[in-house]
């Protein structure tokens, strides 16, 4: 019996990775059978172009199709993987220049941009959930579209039963420290991630046992990797690690006097790096080495890692973005969060942890409160609500950028966003 896979957002410049990692891993899924579904009709021929290519160069017993509608896409699939961007990459630069506008730090998740890019998707997932729910409502629902943890949460809302966020930042921090601490992916290790996608820390690490995360913090450097792009003394002043998107509100000023100081914002420069990715697809049948100059890189290894124990039931710990059901205890109990996970058969149990440190917790917080306030915003259709989003978003929270920031959004995003929207006006 096969195991079929649903790929939306199947032109993303990722799926030849996934396409990969599935043909690598075979010998666990036997059969496999992967839908694509994208909008783009020339990049999707493209990106399954490299994919059927390494499919038969790999040999495996993998069959491709592609698919026009998202119905038929989840139709019967056992994993729905969601990579899509609604609106592209234009919209996405539009984002970037509007924080660029407001002087607010920004990036693909971060402030204007996560807001924008959220209202887009949300009524797209309104109408995948749907579908799910009538044509696979056995499926798992690996999301790793950003804003990943609110597109989760999202889905479940709208009676997904399935649905974990996926996001490959732990991955590329583990990558980091094995190369730093000297230690291998077979070692005993555990690495104490929780919080919010995007806003995680880490403030144990047991390597064999032995608290390391002293001789972590001693030993790093200043701004050393895109992991931990922070003064190394910020770090242990803290007592932990943070996420590396942790700098736009730890190192906030810094942040806009070098983003009103670039050229380009970083959507317009990965905007160039697909452009010349998918050129470079057109000829190959490997997943090529400039992949990892895009700050996805690591997703497709996470996801299929993740399915890998969905599907074995190895019992193996994998950091996912997940209901938190008191696994940290000061956040809601239905809420999203991202921890550990003991990823079973069929099951995701999301590992107790400790309480966050006093010094992240206000701002995890503020922000999960961000989340929950956008969240009932878009699903209400209410402006007033969206606005009261802004204003509790520590990086935004000020009338006279708040007012006239969510009309330029709604302005920017009138293709995306539900009429009712434009009806309504705030209180005078």
């Amino acid at each position: 019996m096969a195991v079929n896979f649903s790929i939306i957002g199947g032109g993303s410049i990722f799926s030849p990775e996934i396409a990969d990692l599935i043909a690598q891993n075979i010998d666990i899924f036997g059969r496999v059978n992967i839908k694509f579904m994208d909008i783009d009709e020339e990049r999707q021929k493209i990106v399954g172009g490299l994919c059927e290519r390494i499919v038969k160069k790999s040999k495996a017993d993998i069959h491709i199709q592609y698919v026009p509608t998202y119905e038929e896409a989840i139709d019967g699939c056992d994993y729905l993987l969601l990579q899509f961007r609604i609106g592209g990459e234009d919209q996405r630069i539009q984002d970037e220049l509007l924080g660029r506008k407001y002087r607010i730090p920004f990036v693909e998740t971060v402030s204007v941009c996560g807001v924008s890019t959220f209202l887009r998707s949300y009524y797209e997932i309104e109408k995948i959930a749907e579908i799910v729910k009538a044509k696979a409502p056995s499926a798992w629902v690996l999301n790793f579209a950003n804003p990943a943890e609110l597109i989760a949460e999202a889905l479940y809302r709208c009676g997904v039963k399935n649905v974990i966020g996926v996001c490959n930042a732990s991955t590329r921090l583990l990558q980091f420290l094995r190369v730093k601490m000297q230690f291998e992916e077979t070692d005993n290790f555990y690495m104490n991630w929780r919080g919010l996608n995007h806003l995680a820390v880490v403030d144990s690490f047991l390597l064999n046992g032995e608290e390391i995360l002293p001789q972590i913090l001693d030993r790093l450097e200043d701004y050393e990797s895109d992991r931990t792009p922070f003064p190394s003394r910020l770090c242990r002043q803290l007592g932990y690690l943070p996420n590396q998107y942790f700098q736009y509100y730890y190192l906030e000023r810094d942040i806009i006097e070098k983003e009103q100081k670039e050229l380009k914002v970083r959507s317009q420069i990965v905007k160039d790096i697909n452009a010349q990715l998918l050129a470079e697809y057109e000829g190959i049948d490997y997943v090529p080495e400039g992949l990892t100059k895009r700050g996805g890189s690591g997703y497709s290894k996470t996801v299929i890692d993740t399915i890998i124990s969905l599907h074995k039931g190895d019992n193996r710990i994998h950091y996912l973005v997940t209901q938190n059901k008191g696994a940290v205890t000061e956040l809601p109990y239905d809420g999203f969060v991202e921890v550990p996970c003991v990823v079973n058969k069929n099951r995701v149990l999301p590992v107790a942890v400790e309480k966050l440190p006093e010094a992240a917790a206000p701002l995890i917080f503020t922000m999960k409160a961000f989340e929950k306030m956008l969240l009932s915003a878009v699903s209400e259709r209410n402006k007033l609500k969206l606005y009261q989003s802004l204003m509790i978003h520590p990086l935004i929270n000020c009338d006279s950028i708040a007012g006239p920031l969510l009309e330029d959004i709604l302005e920017e995003n009138k293709e995306y966003i539900p009429e009712s929207f434009y009806k309504s006006e705030l209180k005078k």
